[in-house]
């Protein structure tokens, strides 16, 4: 045997151990997540919800609602939008007369001298509330549980060392194919690593749907100003209350996002943004290149020629893909009506690994229309030309 399909054996065998323990280890965080939060104190601390915003569609009012029915009491609701022309903006204002008891306040504007956008939206959202003691971001296509903040409440409660609360997230897509191909990337690649990573090593980062951080901890790397021309500020945020000495904990409580892509070109900027961010915050990502159980089983199917061994091995890669994908989206995220989808993932892995070597030949994404360049530090410089 060759070299090549002899490595390509090897990956094919990292990739299917990999499938089985994270599968195991999912299933295994299904079952926390679907027990009952834990009992709060009388005297719970209060939450401040910031949701920065930019733009609208069909499912932003069905998205904010599950943040005004959350089953909490003290908790301050912050909407930021850049100007009142932001279609955003009307959203949130038809909804305050359905909730009539939530303190519910629109922040219009963004900071100055951000290079990042969504900092800049949270550096003044922040300031409207003085009095939250846990301030909860998430982006405006997440979606939650009622009981969403109970469980983060207590996993703070639970450890005093705990300065931050992150939580996993699943994706629905909105009908394309392009849109499937991005929400099986959230179910069935991002979620696995997640698992793995987090059996491997404490948390240091934070996810970038939703995040929670107590006030003293956000204090203490310097408030989000820290933040303002990073672009991974979600990974960044993590990563510097971790160098305070906070601990960083993995929420039970499982958000929902959705995937809009319409279009393959759009999947693939998106994804490709996400890598080089990815590959530039944390260089050990690349090699998640082993994990690409369907591109190493092809090459190892064209490298030994079609022999028995590499159409064997061939197969059980395929085939156990497709079923701990199906156990991942259905069993472990809940998502028994995406099951179908199981079957295009390891298509969607060989459009990754594409992704994956595009990723490494410039640190140029393209963002919200703006061309950006990532620096080694992790800051953002616009490309103007």
């Amino acid at each position: 045997m060759n070299l090549v399909a002899a490595f390509s054996g090897v990956c094919c065998a990292v990739s299917l151990l990999y499938y089985l323990v994270s599968t195991f280890l999912g299933i295994r965080f299904a079952r926390r997540a679907s027990s009952p939060p834990p009992s709060l104190p009388k005297i719970v601390p209060r939450v401040a919800v910031l949701k920065p915003l930019h733009g609208s569609d069909g499912n932003l009012p069905e998205n904010l609602t599950s943040y005004l029915e959350l089953d909490y009491s003290k908790i301050d609701f912050v909407f930021g939008v850049a100007s009142y022309e932001d279609e955003a903006a009307a959203v949130v204002v038809g909804l305050k007369p359905r909730y009539p008891f939530r303190q519910i306040t629109l922040a219009v504007g963004e900071q100055n001298g951000c290079s990042n956008a969504k900092v800049a939206k949270l550096m003044g959202m922040a300031e409207r509330a003085p009095r939250a003691e846990i301030f909860l971001m998430s982006d405006a296509d997440v979606s939650v549980d009622r009981d969403h903040l109970l469980r983060v409440v207590s996993e703070f409660e639970a450890d005093e060392q705990v300065g931050l609360v992150t939580c996993l997230y699943r994706a629905k897509a909105s009908g394309s194919l392009a849109s499937r191909f991005g929400a099986l990337f959230v179910n069935t690649d991002f979620v696995p690593l997640v698992m793995i990573s987090n059996l491997v090593e404490p948390m240091r980062y934070t996810l970038g749907a939703t995040a929670a951080i107590k006030r003293k901890a956000l204090d203490a790397i310097g408030g989000f100003g820290r933040l303002k021309d990073l672009l991974a500020d979600d990974y960044y945020l993590g990563k510097f209350a971790s160098a305070q000495g906070y601990k960083i904990g993995l929420s039970s409580s499982i958000v929902t996002i959705r995937s809009e892509e319409r279009d393959f070109g759009s999947f693939w900027k998106h994804k490709l943004r996400w890598f080089r961010t990815y590959r530039t915050t944390r260089p050990i990502s690349l090699a998640t290149i082993v994990l690409h159980g369907p591109f190493w089983a092809s090459l190892l199917l064209i490298a030994a020629r079609g022999s028995m061994f590499a159409l064997g091995v061939f197969a059980a890669v395929y085939l156990s893909r497709i079923v701990t994908s199906w156990l991942m989206i259905g069993k472990v995220l809940g998502l028994e009506d995406r099951r179908g989808d199981a079957w295009l993932v390891p298509l969607k892995d060989l459009v990754m690994t594409a992704i994956w070597a595009a990723g490494l030949f410039s640190n140029e994404v393209l963002w919200r229309g703006r061309r950006l360049r990532i620096q080694p530090d992790g800051t953002m410089q616009e490309v103007l030309h």
